[in-house]
């Protein structure tokens, strides 16, 4: 996964990129006469709109549409004074305002979060939402989660004993980019409460298992112990990079693609623990390169075909089984020990469609046996194969854990991000320099160079190619396991209501 404690799904340049822009457009509502506020993670006068994006439930050969909307993690949006314009959180080394946020409580109760309007996700961010089919544009766009209908609650996935299926067209992503669907156990309303009035209507609430240092964290300011921190960068270079505050927030993730066209994977974080929780220090929030493992694993167990013995599975042309210049419809199945939604999980099959044909999923053929789907006795195979000395998975946990956490519900989060530290070397190249030129199965994570990914370069490539980096994603399913059969064969009958009603609560 990403090296430790790196930025997470969010370019370091993504947020900083608009704040001027949005600053300037809420200039304008109201003339700064912002909205009364109470006490609390409060709201500022910009009302917030969020995209509709209907998805599908199946169930019994028959689907119908559930309302959903799309929403703008809290990190990308303008948080100033609730009486005026100064931004809580300045830009760069500028840290927290003194006045307005001296300790985590008062912070909460001093700054006011910014809607976003539908100009704003389309024009500014980068996020708009056309004929059912969310877009994606780097390097604006931020990470953005489902909500059910009416914004205010954060819709809940439990897909065991299920699976879910999504058409995405990423072809205009290089090396170095990387495009990401996944789940993570982040509480439905957002963490409300008394110093959270945002909620999950202001994408407030966000955790993953690389238990990110967010801006706010169970409604406080995470201003205590706000500095840079060092990490050891791909090339072996003691670097600098943050700031951030000193507590992180950790949960369970389970990553259905992360990918570009060079090459893809699909990974189980598990957590120890229900929930979200925060975390401080090495020990509880876990530090790869100090070898702490933390609560959460945050390598986390994958399959990536390139990785694992499959150069022509997933690339650019014809000449790949999966043609990454085209759409690709990807379904993800979670299995379970009795096949009953009861049941605990034991693999996680993977399936993709072009051009309305099946591609099963590749085999790790530099793996005994040759497996072609994610279970417990593949990723220690993995493990012992590939020489790996940082290993969570297990001891936190395994599939499941990993299953546990689907059964309480989960959160659907999009991205499309780059990391300037890191260089996306753990999906599509090859990490870290001192094993640049190894033969040894499951260095290469790709056919990227070494030397690609940085943000600098990833903007100067595109504007050289002329090329918008889009990632797009439509037609959302989830049910009933193989629903993606009947709906390939055209026998799948879209109804408005379910013939019969879910016998699993989603909420």
């Amino acid at each position: 996964g990403p090296a430790s404690r790196s930025p997470r799904r969010e370019s370091s340049s993504q947020s900083a990129a608009v704040m001027a822009t949005m600053r300037a457009a809420f200039a304008l509502v109201a003339g700064l006469a912002f909205a009364p506020a109470a006490s609390g993670q409060v709201l500022g006068a910009q009302p917030e709109v969020q995209p509709a994006m209907a998805i599908k439930q199946c169930k019994g050969g028959s689907c119908w549409p559930e309302q959903t909307q799309i929403v703008m993690d809290m990190n990308w949006r303008w948080m100033h004074d609730k009486a005026g314009n100064t931004n809580c959180l300045g830009e760069g080394d500028a840290g927290w305002d003194k006045t307005l946020c001296p300790d985590p409580e008062t912070c909460a109760k001093n700054c006011a979060l910014e809607g976003v309007d539908a100009n704003g996700y389309r024009k500014t961010y980068k996020a708009k939402v056309v004929d059912g089919a969310l877009a994606l544009e780097f390097p604006n766009a931020p990470r953005v989660y489902m909500t059910e209908a009416g914004g205010t609650r954060y819709k809940m996935f439990n897909l065991l004993n299920r699976e879910i299926a999504f058409d995405v067209d990423l072809s205009t992503l290089p090396c170095g980019l990387n495009t990401a669907i996944y789940f993570v156990e982040m509480p439905a309303d957002g963490g409300m409460g008394a110093l959270n009035q945002a909620g999950a209507k202001y994408g407030t609430g966000y955790c993953d298992a690389q238990c990110p240092h967010m801006k706010f964290i169970h409604g406080e300011g995470n201003t205590e112990h706000f500095k840079k921190h060092t990490a050891e960068n791909p090339d072996g270079k003691i670097l600098k990079v943050g700031p951030e505050g000193g507590k992180g927030i950790c949960c369970a993730e389970l990553d259905l693609l992360e990918a570009n066209t060079r090459s893809s994977a699909y990974t189980a974080h598990p957590c120890n623990f229900e929930g979200d929780k925060e975390c401080e220090g090495d020990e509880e929030c876990g530090d790869k390169d100090k070898g702490e493992l933390g609560w959460c694993d945050k390598n986390g167990c994958g399959f990536n075909s390139w990785r694992m013995g499959d150069e022509k599975f997933w690339g650019p042309g014809p000449e790949y089984k999966v043609d990454t210049t085209k759409p690709i419809r990807i379904v993800t199945q979670f299995i379970t020990t009795d096949g009953t939604d009861a049941g605990d999980l034991k693999e996680i099959r993977r399936k993709y469609i072009q051009d309305g044909k099946i591609i099963e999923n590749s085999k790790a053929t530099n793996l005994p046996g040759h497996p072609d789907s994610l279970t417990d006795d593949m990723c220690a195979a993995s493990v012992k194969v590939y020489n790996e000395t940082y290993w969570g998975y297990a001891p936190l946990g395994g599939l499941k854990a990993m299953g546990e956490a689907m059964r309480r519900g989960m959160v659907l989060t999009l991205s499309i991000w780059d990391d300037d530290f890191g260089r996306m070397l753990w999906l599509d190249a090859r990490k870290p320099a001192e094993k640049y030129h190894s033969k040894d199965p499951g260095v290469a994570r790709g056919p990227c160079r070494f030397r690609d990914g940085s943000d600098e370069d990833i903007k100067a490539d595109l504007k050289k190619d002329g090329v918008t980096a889009v990632a797009t994603y439509s037609n959302i399913f989830w049910g009933d396991l193989d629903s993606f059969k009947a709906s390939l064969q055209g026998k799948a009958e879209v109804i408005a209501e379910p013939v019969i009603p879910p016998t699993v609560s989603v909420v």
